[in-house]
């Protein structure tokens, strides 16, 4: 392809240049923007690469002499173009201080020119044969994922510029008071310590194997969609698509699961079973059962359901992982499994962001918690299994706790069967506390307790 074909400024190119020669103090604002790469002409990547060094070495008169004594020591100076095409660069620059427009420019058309490169190696290995047509797609979507990720990427802002964005927020804020700002979870308790679910949290739900963490997630889903009209994207990795249906009609019919799971179905109650399917299949609730999902598929296919949605008129309320742990991400595993699940949660924190919907992803936790007696049974922060990093990436944390059976020591433990309490370990940006739920497992449901009490 020629390069007059090929999206480039060769004038905006040397206008930041030139301003990071009249203005070096303005290098470390220019590399949060740009790279070396983002320029399109080779010797312009050459003095670039020049100035930050300089900089970065702290040279004490950082200037186009400086800069072409450089270039001449590494043997670069005939490749820019010679000693009076860099001195030109300072005396060509119109505004040193519209550096920032240039290079967000710069930026703009270097991603243009990678999904350029990208399409033609795709249409190149496109036209050779393959024996996995499914590997074949999933490079593809991984080497567009990447590039498209990149652009998510903010530079250094002036608090400034973030006057406009910061009123209408607070704005927001103040015309909700006493509202719930996020997607309402339907837990009146837990939508009043969280005031929502919201875009852009990551918010991990943890208990060890048989609490009912899945059951509390899938009500929460049907709660969101059913209530708000918001789409649900539940990725199961452990149960396929028919077992929670399963749960879902159950749950909703407030049906026994076992019962229904054997066809055991009373004449005079098939009406509700076939209600409940019917308010199941109209709500917006999508499942991907893929038992092998790795965190690229799952980033690329939220993200191309959220296009989906935003084509039909229609919002993402909430995407749900069950359950992270059995995530994989295929880079990151020669590094160890710590280091793999704590790249799974900062990806699904970074993902949340993107499409600007919650994420709940349910957790294990460690063995030690069984160990534990009395209050210090309760589930801690540090039970979280196999990570440190799921607790830093999320902005919600909570636990299902429920009293082992017989252990019942006084009144109030007798009063509190039948419930299960759900603690709040981790709120960024609210109160931390515990709440007490209506658990019917054979139904897999749960319910606000009739006037329950706030315990924060």
């Amino acid at each position: 392809m020629e390069a007059s074909a090929i999206p480039h400024d060769a004038e905006a190119e040397r206008q930041v240049l030139g301003a990071l020669l009249l203005r070096p103090e303005l290098v470390l604002q220019v590399s949060s923007i740009v790279q070396k790469d983002d320029f399109f002409f080779e010797g312009h990547r050459h003095v670039y690469t020049a100035v930050s060094d300089l900089q970065n070495r702290g040279a004490a008169e950082l200037d186009a002499v400086q800069v072409i004594h450089y270039l001449q020591d590494h043997q670069l100076i005939e490749k820019v173009g010679g000693a009076p095409y860099v001195m030109r660069l300072p005396q060509d620059v119109i505004a040193p201080g519209n550096v920032n427009v240039h290079a967000r420019r710069l930026r703009s058309l270097a991603l243009r020119r990678r999904l350029m490169e990208a399409a033609n190696s795709i249409l190149e290995d496109a036209g050779r044969p393959s024996e996995d047509e499914n590997q074949f797609l999933r490079a593809v979507e991984d080497r567009i994922l990447r590039i498209t990720n990149s652009s998510f990427t903010q530079g250094i802002v002036a608090a400034s510029e973030l006057k406009s964005d910061f009123s209408q927020y607070l704005h927001g804020l103040i015309e909700s008071r006493g509202q719930i700002r996020g997607t309402a979870s339907g837990f009146r308790e837990l939508d009043g310590m969280t005031s929502g679910l919201k875009g852009g949290e990551l918010i991990v739900l943890a208990a060890r194997p048989g609490m009912g963490k899945t059951t509390l997630a899938m009500n929460i889903a049907t709660n969101v969609a059913m209530r708000t009209g918001k789409a649900a994207l539940i990725f199961s990795l452990e149960m396929s698509s028919l077992e929670l249906m399963m749960r879902l009609v159950c749950s909703e019919a407030q049906f026994s699961h076992s019962d229904l799971k054997r066809g055991n179905i009373p004449d005079h109650q098939a009406g509700r079973i076939l209600k409940a399917i019917d308010r199941v299949c109209a709500a917006p609730i999508h499942i991907d059962d893929s038992g092998d999902l790795d965190i690229w598929e799952c980033m690329t296919r939220t993200r191309k359901f959220k296009v989906e949605l935003d084509q039909r008129g229609q919002e993402l309320g909430l995407v749900i992982v069950d359950y992270l742990q059995l995530m994989s991400d295929p880079e990151s595993r020669k590094q160890g499994r710590q280091h793999e699940v704590a790249m799974i949660s900062r990806s699904l924190k970074q993902l949340s962001k993107m499409v600007g919907a919650p994420i709940l992803a349910l957790s294990q936790m460690n063995r030690s918690v069984e160990q534990r007696r009395g209050d210090f049974a309760k589930p801690q922060l540090s039970d979280l299994r196999e990570s440190g990093a799921i607790e830093q990436d999320a902005d919600i944390v909570m636990f299902i706790h429920q009293q082992p059976p017989g252990e019942a020591e006084s009144v109030e433990d007798l009063e509190n069967q039948g419930t299960v309490e759900i603690i709040l370990a981790k709120h960024r940006s609210g109160p931390v506390g515990s709440f007490r739920l209506a658990f019917r497992p054979h139904m897999n449901r749960f319910d606000d307790r009739v006037e329950a009490e706030p315990a924060y």
